[in-house]
């Protein structure tokens, strides 16, 4: 397919007064238009997707705890007559549809782990279990698993293969490498991966498809700054590792300020910090646990130095020892060109040309890249605004179930054409 003309929106505002110009339509189009058959063949699922993805919700399970999940996905598939491969990275699944004729063989992936948050939505089908799909990964399951039924119903027309990939423990970015450990991609055997993530505050009804960069690099890490403690009342006797940790916190804010370019992205995020038993006890040492991200190697890298070298010597100054670890992380979700205009001539046939279109990359992270980084692939962001609803990783996130079909249709789409992949 030959290269695709989009808009792109510059700036958070200058985004959003795009999407919401170029989204105006598309909202009642993905309500009220069946286009073709493909599109029927979604449609008659609506209410099914529906329930799907509020079964889910209300069943959320974390990182590599995903058991009762995955027994859900492995039982729908495996009724459908796909080939089900179990226990990838612990809780993992990849299955495997057989096309009608001979082909190549396109890859679908979701995620599938919840986050360890008290949900707080009100909605009827909250979670109660202290887990919450506060990331929209109830939508992606719910997506990739209807495709796969429908694709199954309809395998006389598939020119090729397709490989859906269930992954666990994206939020703590170990489960991609876990299943790649295990052999998934052998087992997949693709030679295109996509996947998409819906994002609440893209509006609903537009489908972002970049050339590039998407998501950033993002690393987890923990500090331990260690001192030596002793009674509040003669400090002179410890080595604060509290004054030590304040002063590293604040001096790292320095890197991407000082060492990294004005034009380019970075962030380091000190989201937790713990030490200490009472109020008058110095302590012996505090743990911090952070993020760092990027968009390009370059600047992750040059990040990924400076905050140890900057935590070890501010602490050594002030007598004390930081420790650095990396806990986990993942390469910057990058889309190849080439997959890229295929994935988003399929959006167009789905919602529209108007609808589909670049957009600033979001300084998140996901392991997506791990697979993409092993064979040609494509992660499209899917609009899922919803009034009245918070932000990702928030106890009160939801999005509008009408992207759901939007997504599902676009993965049917892609695995119908197989033949017309890069």
């Amino acid at each position: 397919m030959g290269r695709q003309s989009r808009k792109r929106a510059s700036g958070p505002e200058g985004l959003h007064r795009t999407l919401d110009r170029n989204c105006r339509g598309a909202r009642r189009r993905v309500r009220l238009v069946v286009r073709d058959e493909i599109s029927r063949l979604v449609a008659e699922r609506s209410d099914e997707i529906v329930a799907t993805r509020r079964y889910l919700h209300a069943r959320p399970e974390t990182g590599f705890q995903e058991t009762e999940t995955a027994a859900y996905i492995a039982d729908r598939l495996s009724k459908s007559g796909l080939e089900v491969h179990e226990g990838l990275g612990k809780t993992g699944i990849v299955a495997k549809l057989e096309g009608g004729r001979p082909g190549r063989t396109l890859a679908v992936r979701a995620d599938i782990d919840a986050l360890p948050i008290e949900e707080l939505t009100g909605l009827e089908f909250a979670s109660t279990n202290g887990n919450m799909h506060a990331c929209g990964h109830d939508g992606h399951i719910t997506m990739a698993l209807t495709a796969a039924e429908i694709l199954a119903a309809n395998r006389d027309r598939i020119a090729g293969n397709v490989s859906f990939i269930f992954q666990p423990s994206e939020e703590i970015a170990q489960g991609a490498l876990a299943m790649i450990a295990d052999g998934a991609m052998e087992i997949a055997n693709a030679d295109v991966v996509i996947g998409t993530h819906l994002w609440n505050q893209m509006p609903m009804g537009y489908v972002g498809v970049n050339q590039s960069t998407v998501f950033a690099a993002a690393d987890m890490f923990k500090m331990t700054v260690r001192g030596h403690g002793g009674h509040g009342a003669m400090p002179h006797l410890t080595v604060d590792p509290v004054v030590a940790a304040a002063n590293v916190i604040n001096a790292c804010q320095t890197v991407v300020a000082r060492e990294i370019s004005p034009q380019a992205m970075g962030v380091v995020t000190f989201g937790s910090v713990q030490g200490g038993s009472a109020g008058n006890v110095i302590a012996d040492e505090i743990e911090i646990l952070g993020t760092i991200r990027a968009y390009t190697p370059e600047n992750h890298q040059i990040i990924s130095e400076a905050v140890p070298r900057i935590a070890a010597n501010v602490a050594e100054g002030l007598r004390c020892e930081a420790k650095f670890e990396r806990l986990a992380g993942t390469p910057a979700v990058v889309n190849n060109p080439d997959v890229a205009n295929w994935v988003s001539g399929l959006a167009m046939q789905t919602i529209g040309e108007d609808s589909v279109g670049e957009y600033e990359p979001i300084s998140v992270g996901d392991d997506m890249a791990e697979f993409m980084n092993r064979v040609p692939g494509t992660y499209f962001i899917l609009g899922a605004s919803k009034e009245g609803t918070e932000g990702h990783h928030n106890a009160k996130f939801d999005y509008d179930e009408a992207c759901l079909p939007i997504g599902t249709e676009i993965f049917v789409r892609a695995a119908l054409d197989i033949g017309g992949m890069p």
